[in-house]
């Protein structure tokens, strides 16, 4: 861990050889080390890694909490009213009608 915590990670991206902060060249042993670092090392070293698994676990974890809270909220979204702004009422009016609309246009219609 120390080694990751000395590594110099703004390096082109082009560029496989790692450097240590104070400019220097790993070693071959060293440049292994990093290499096969895992990604909760990296990320406790404080190198950004990109996960899209995690990204995709996310989006979908945030996806289901929305709908879990709308089940809540919209039958008593009047609860949440005191805790608005003025602002954040319109806003909410305005959208509100916005889906009652698109949601009455989708209703079958009798001919």
């Amino acid at each position: 861990m120390a080694l990751l915590f000395d590594t110099d990670l703004n390096r082109p991206a082009d560029s496989l050889v790692f450097r240590h902060l104070d400019g220097r060249l790993f070693t071959e042993e060293e440049q292994a080390v990093v290499r096969n670092a895992t990604i909760e090392e990296l990320q406790a070293a404080g190198v950004y890694v990109h996960n899209p698994a995690a990204e995709a676990e996310a989006a979908a974890a945030a996806q289901e909490l929305a709908e879990l809270l709308f089940k809540y909220v919209i039958p008593h979204h009047e609860v949440l009213i005191p805790f608005m702004t003025d602002e954040d009422v319109l806003e909410y009016d305005r959208l509100a009608t916005i889906v009652v609309a698109g949601a009455d246009s989708n209703l079958p219609h009798e001919d």
